[in-house]
Parts: structure tokens; sequence; C-alpha cells
């Protein structure tokens, strides 16, 4: 009799896009739902960073950009505010229900300034009515809304991804096979994990993953509590603290190492395995390259294109201390390029008929997929 094994399945945003949810940085960002008017310095960084180039940008790249923005030479010791010392004189003064022409001569320029930045807006009528939604937090310092700033996306996150989050069709995407493979397998008598860092909800997609632990490593929109922030090996300025994963009240990840270190197989699918998330894989794979404990795991690993697959490599041969060599010799793990099937079919129809697929199936799943690149 085969003993069941231990399957641990890891999730990264690469899922979700690969199911055709709109889960990019860029949707959330041109969304209703992002407070990229808020009047934060921190904010004002993320708008100027990538102003022409959201469709390369990847969640990974918004977190390291966190940790970007406090170590910016222009904000290390005195951080620039995106209100000046004269428009904060006229927010102190001003009355922000109504404005008359000629009530603030002495502030025209502050209120051109304003207004140009988005801060403040006028009713068309004779007597223009001035509206400061955020007059109170522009007399708040930078750093607290910095810190309000970060709340603010988190909100409107869980808010956008409510919005979009809803049952899925079938439909014919390796991520929607992976789901049908997990659910055979378990039928098969595996045990199998998922830990995912996605804040979207497995269940939610309309596939039948019923009887297969989800874990959620950064909360999920449903629940309103999710984590967003930079690696937590870093030092930082207590009033920047907020910043760090592990300083967020919400940030009780469930335990994944152990799972890692008991699994018989590793399935990644969409996770970059980058800086932010390195303390929870790269005990896993620094064992994994050990040659003076040569217990070798399977590890399968679901990427999108040889760009991807060249950045999980790095990834890998860093959190191995450069041992990449050791962990590929003594685990042979495969990478799976989705928007590269036609040369990974093998690779592929291995992987599915080893998760109890039917090779004719499995051959019928490949070109399906193969014909819609």
């Amino acid at each position: 009799m085969v003993e069941p094994r231990n399957i641990v399945v890891i999730l990264g945003n690469g899922f979700d896009l690969d199911l055709g949810l709109k889960t990019s940085y860029k949707d959330f960002w041109e969304s209703e739902f992002c407070p990229k008017h808020y009047p934060a310095p921190l904010i004002h960084h993320l708008n100027q960073r990538w102003p022409d180039n959201l469709d390369a940008v990847k969640w990974y790249d918004m977190e390291n950009e966190l940790l970007a923005y406090y170590n910016h030479p222009t904000l290390m010791g005195k951080r620039e505010d995106v209100i000046t010392k004269y428009e904060r004189k006229f927010l102190e003064k001003v009355k922000p229900e109504i404005w008359q022409y000629g009530t603030y001569n002495d502030f025209q320029q502050e209120v051109q300034s304003l207004y140009n930045k988005g801060y403040i807006t006028f009713d068309d009528n004779l007597l223009k009515i001035m509206r400061i939604p955020y007059k109170e937090d522009m007399l708040e310092s930078p750093c607290w809304r910095d810190h309000k700033a970060l709340g603010l996306i988190k909100e409107g996150l869980c808010k956008y991804l409510r919005s979009i989050e809803k049952p899925l069709p079938d439909s014919v995407t390796t991520a929607f096979y992976l789901l049908l493979t997990l659910k055979k397998t378990v039928d098969a008598g595996d045990f199998i994990d998922i830990f995912t860092f996605n804040y979207t909800r497995v269940q939610m997609r309309g596939y039948k993953v019923d009887g297969i632990p989800v874990h959620y490593m950064h909360g999920n929109c449903e629940d309103g509590k999710i984590i967003i922030g930079t690696r937590d090996d870093m030092t930082l300025e207590k009033e920047y603290d907020f910043l760090l994963k592990a300083m967020d009240d919400s940030f009780t990840p469930p335990d994944i190492v152990t799972p890692l270190k008991n699994a018989d197989e590793v399935i990644i699918f969409g996770h970059s395995l980058g800086e932010n998330d390195r303390q929870y894989f790269a005990p896993f794979f620094l064992k994994q390259a050990d040659y003076d404990n040569p217990v070798r795991k399977d590890i399968t690993i679901f990427t999108r294109d040889n760009n991807s697959k060249i950045e999980i490599k790095r990834a890998l041969q860093k959190m191995t201390d450069g041992k990449l060599s050791s962990l590929f010799s003594i685990n042979q793990p495969s990478i799976i390029r989705t928007a590269n099937l036609k040369e990974d079919r093998e690779l592929m129809h291995k992987f599915l008929v080893e998760h109890h697929t039917d090779e004719h199936f499995a051959d019928e799943i490949i070109g399906k997929l193969i014909s819609l690149q």
C-alpha cells in the first residue's frame, strides 16, 4: 500500500492573474478604491514612481518601494512634505465651507498650489464652495499621514477585491487545471495544505477545493484585515516601523515553515519567492540544498515565462547562499512556464499524470492550453 503524501501548495498573485482575476497593482491603482489623491508623502512617492509603466509593476515592487521610500535620500533626517509651510498657514486660517473672491488675498498662490495638487476643489457658482476633504489631516505630521495612507491603501484594496471577487466560470487556464488536479490528488488519499499569499479567497472561485485546508498568509479581503508591508529584517525609526509587515496589529501568519519541512512535495504557483517573503522559504530551500542532509523532495514551480523563471532562480540562489546547483542536483525541481507550455509540455504532462490525471486527459488539457497561447 502506498503511503499518503504530504503536499504543500503555495499560491502567489500569478495564480489569481492566471485565473483571470484583475488583481494586478495597476488594476487597483487605477480603480476608484485607490487613495491616490490622499495628501501623504508616501502616496505622492508611489504616484511618481511608475507614472508611465504601471503595466510592469508587481505587488512585490510596491512592497519593496515602501522600503525605498523610507530610505530615499531626500527623506532621511528631515522628511519632505507635500504640504509647504505657507500652505499650512493657509489651512490653519481657512474656513473650508465658503470661498469668496478676495477673502484670502494673502494666500492666492497657496490656494492655486493646493488646487493644482488636487487637495482642494471648488463648486462653480457665484459664492464658490471650497472643499478641502482632508484639511484636518493635512495639519497633521507627514509621518501621521503616511501611516494613515497605508491604512487607506489596505482598506481600498479590500473594497476593490471584494468588488471583483466572484465565482469564475470554468476556464482553460493552467491555474484552473491545477485546482482540478489537487482535487484528484486529495480524492486519491494524499494530504494537501494550501498557503496563499493572495488576499482573495480560494473558495470563492466556484471551484471544488472541499477538503483542502487554505491558510491565508497575509489575511484576506473578506475579513478586511490584510497585511501590506516590507520585510521585517530591517531597522526603521519607530515612527516609521508601521511599514514593516511584522508590526501590523493583524500580523499572525500561519506556520508554513513546519509544513514545508515535513512535506513530501511542494508546489508553487505564481509566487516570486522575493525578498519580502524570503523568511518563510529560506529555511526550507537552504536545507534542501545541503549535501549533508540529502533528503530529496518533489518541487514544482509554475511561473509565467522565461524572465520570471530567471527571477525565480535568482531568488533561489540567494536563499540557498549560492548553492543553487546543489538544490537542483539533489531535488531536480521542475519549473513550468505557463506562457510557454509548448516548450514545457513534457514537464506539464509528467506533473498531471503523477497527480492522478489520465494520460489521454492530460494530453487534452495541455492541447487546450497551448492552443490559446
